[in-house]
């Protein structure tokens, strides 16, 4: 399931500038203006002549225009195109439970938004992110896609821009210290050597050896940077005699190609070149990490002969001061990133492919004692904090999967690295994930019979999650077949309980009661641990459903008890929601109430997006009868909506599916029919951000579609239109401010005119300031609100 980070606005959030950013109005604008008249735009150029910044301050221009915001997908780190729309999905927050595609789920997901998608380095996936783009395209006519990469996508109906070097001063022409100073690729270099030198200027003296270095370099931000640090210790006078020294020595190669590319690329060696013995061994060993990285993890893996663990953090400090490492400091935590160009120049410095394979096999160690580390909980414990840091590897533990899918050496421990990943795949909302890794080891990797069945039952777990029940039937059969031939107790033990699991989700009680009850009494020695709990509340709520209510709170309460002895937080959560079960079965619904809503806290910080609808579901059956039932409505459709994004709705549970509809039905007779329906919309649409806040009562922070004006039926996007038009813009502005044609601005205003019986633009905007004041419209972005009643 998807990433449920919370977020004040709803929508997802860019990456944030490190460094300043320096002209490049003119590629702004055109990107702007070809967005306009093409739904994908896709920026070429070179290595290092600045790509991604252009698009992420074009895209940062044009937010507004995007009613659902714009999402950022950095893709370098992405190995495998088959896990592309998978990717996007998890950053667009999309619950990872399904069973479908995540092509499909991506296009159902995208249909009815109006978003900026913008795609970074793509040259790698070419193929795919053509693909891909263009069945994405296609099915959301509100989706607008921005793409850099050193080729083509050759997707249909793309525009392509080049992003070019920064303009660099003419040789050979004498130009004043004022028209120096306005040149770009001079503005840029200034900028960046004042970050390690404040007292830098622009003089008659260094203004012929700025000028030239910039010429050299060819205009191209990253050369341009990797220069400027030198100024720290250097004059520019003195950087210009280094780059004749060692850096032109090889520019009469012309087998490079692209003489632009091979200034980067001699660029790049300058600055590896004085770099000491250190941190060029350490830049090899980085090159491997796919994106960020800490310390701990560069002294794991990079560790060797000629670089020992103490002095990685000087060899990382001076990579920093350098520029080939990017430092990003958070809350408690520093990360460090080389940017593409660099981690490519790296791995080329690879000795040969046995220290590769060395490096990647530490890399993968390194991720795994986390993820080990992570699953033995301490005793009072956060498990939801240890997880969420280990969620947030997933690229490095992507990374450290392929290697070992790569390579039928490294299997074995492939199989051991996703065995150790259950918490992730189980409770983090990342089933769609697991699976994939689940079923490729499955079917290569050659295990013993113990191993095997661990992998098997935990698919077949996995696929319960996706309510893809008929496929865990089937792994569960092909589990007993190799359980048969086993003399392992503990193995027939676990598939009891993967069977009650089986029968619990397929509503089948009394096989549920009968097998749970059976794998609880063997394994239940003392041992909280993951597997035990989750069968003490499937069991709870199985005896809960058969009306064996003393029974379930007993199973239940003892649950909760051991998780809070054992530091398991989401078994607890699910332990509450049981219990909050328990008590609106005995009627006692604030406490009920205030269990539902604990379990939705810690559900919302392990990103359990199943576990989260649920408990959306709950809290909206629990406030039936006790809230207004207008709010109790947007809630139920709300979890509605969660659900379509998980799986099949309340698991195809007949038992959760009878209280859904019994509090369905009860609200539509509290309420008259229009506007049920329209409190059902506005659930409907509601994040899961939005609908867990909604839901805790955050009311702050939570705003939901206001009804449309009965007597002025306009559409989402007239409804802007109109408020942009009482804001004194022309239809010219108006397509600006929103991406599209000027006609179709003209055509929304007749629109406008002819469903309010209106003459003239003056009173389309008296209309929207009038609805502005009294609360019956929206805000001046454009999004309608009304707050909780």
């Amino acid at each position: 399931m998807g990433d449920l980070r919370m977020m004040s606005s709803g929508r997802p959030d860019l990456p944030a500038d490190l460094t300043s950013f320096v002209g490049r109005r003119r590629e702004t604008a055109d990107i702007r203006r070809t967005l306009e008249r093409s739904r994908l735009v896709t920026l070429t150029g070179i290595a290092g002549v600045g790509k991604t910044r252009v698009a992420l301050k074009a895209a940062e221009s044009m937010r507004r225009a995007f009613a659902d915001g714009v999402l950022f997908v950095e893709l370098s780190s992405l190995a495998d195109p088959e896990r592309l729309a998978q990717v996007i999905a998890r950053e667009l927050e999309i619950p990872d439970q399904s069973a479908s595609s995540s092509a499909d789920m991506l296009a159902r997901y995208l249909a009815d938004r109006q978003l900026l998608l913008v795609l970074d380095t793509c040259e790698h996936l070419v193929e795919s992110c053509s693909r891909l783009v263009g069945g994405l395209l296609a099915a959301a006519r509100g989706l607008r896609v921005l793409a850099t990469s050193r080729q083509p996508l050759g997707a249909p109906g793309e525009h392509c821009l080049v992003i070019r070097p920064m303009a660099v001063p003419e040789p050979g022409q004498a130009a004043s210290l004022e028209e120096l100073a306005d040149c770009e690729s001079v503005v840029l270099f200034r900028d960046r050597v004042a970050t390690v030198d404040p007292g830098f200027e622009l003089t008659e003296q260094n203004a012929p050896a700025v000028a030239e270095l910039c010429r050299r370099l060819g205009g191209i931000p990253l050369a341009l940077e990797l220069a400027a640090v030198r100024a720290r210790s250097l004059p520019v006078e003195r950087i210009l005699t280094l780059l004749d020294e060692r850096f032109w020595l090889a520019e009469e190669d012309a087998s490079a190609g692209d003489p632009r590319h091979r200034t980067m690329q001699a660029a790049i060696a300058w600055s590896h070149g004085l770099c000491t013995a250190e941190e060029r061994l350490l830049w090899t060993g980085l090159s491997i990490f796919p994106g960020r990285f800490d310390l701990p993890a560069a002294e794991a893996v990079c560790a060797q002969d000629g670089l020992p663990a103490h002095a990685i953090y000087p060899a990382i400090d001076g990579l920093v001061a350098k520029s080939i490492l990017v430092c990003s400091k958070g809350p408690g935590r520093t990360t460090y990133r080389m940017p593409d160009s660099l981690r490519e120049f790296g791995a080329d410095q690879m000795p040969g492919p046995d220290q590769r394979r060395a490096l990647l096999a530490r890399h993968r160690d390194h991720y795994a004692e986390l993820a080990v580390a992570a699953s033995a909980v301490p005793p009072r414990g956060d498990q939801a904090e240890e997880w969420k840091q280990v969620r947030a590897e997933w690229p490095n533990l992507r990374a450290a999967l392929e290697f070992c899918a790569a390579d039928p050496a490294e299997t074995a421990e492939g199989v051991r690295l996703v065995i150790s990943l259950t918490f992730l795949w189980i409770a983090c909302g990342m089933g769609r994930e697991g699976r994939h890794y689940m079923e490729w080891f499955v079917g290569v990797a050659r295990l013993d019979g113990v191993t095997r069945v661990q992998l098997l039952l935990l698919l077949a777990y996995a696929m319960v999650a996706q309510g893809d029940l008929r496929s865990s039937r089937e792994t569960l059969e092909e589990c007993a077949e190799v359980v048969q031939h086993l003399d392992d107790p503990l193995s027939r033990t676990h598939l009891v309980k993967m069977r009650g699991t089986l029968a619990y989700a397929e509503g089948d009680l009394a096989a549920a009661d009968a097998n749970l009850t059976e794998a609880i009494g063997l394994l239940h020695n003392g041992q909280s641990d993951l597997l035990v709990l989750a069968a003490m509340v499937e069991l709870g709520i199985t005896r809960l459903w058969l009306d064996r209510i003393d029974e379930a709170a007993e199973v239940l309460r003892e649950c909760k008890r051991e998780c809070e002895e054992s530091g398991q937080s989401w078994a607890r959560s699910w332990a509450d929601l049981g219990l909050s079960l328990v008590l609106r079965a005995t009627g006692e619904l604030p406490g009920a109430l205030a269990l539902a809503r604990s379990a939705l806290r810690t559900q919302r910080r392990l990103h359990d997006a199943s576990g989260a609808s649920l408990c959306l579901e709950l809290v909206a059956w629990l406030a039936t009868g006790q809230e207004d039932p207008v709010w109790v409505t947007r809630l139920l459709h709300a979890a509605h909506g969660q659900w379509r994004q998980v799986r099949r709705p309340l698991y195809g549970s007949p038992h959760f599916l009878a209280e859904h509809a019994r509090c369905e039905e009860r609200l539509r007779r509290a309420i008259p029919p229009a506007e049920y329906e329209e409190a059902a919309a506005e659930g409907s649409a509601m994040s899961m951000d939005e609908a867990i806040a909604y839901a805790l009562d955050e009311s702050a922070g939570v705003q939901v579609a206001a009804p449309r004006d009965r007597a002025a039926p306009l559409s989402p996007r007239e409804l802007e239109v109109a408020d942009l038009v009482a804001d004194g813009l022309t239809n010219k502005e108006i397509a600006q401010r929103l991406v599209v044609g000027r006609r179709t601005i003209d055509t929304h205003v007749e629109h406008i005119l002819a469903k309010l019986d209106f003459s003239s633009r003056s009173q389309i905007a008296a209309w929207a300031i009038r609805h502005r004041e009294g609360g019956g419209g929206w805000p001046s972005d454009g999004t309608a609100i009304s707050q909780r009643k």
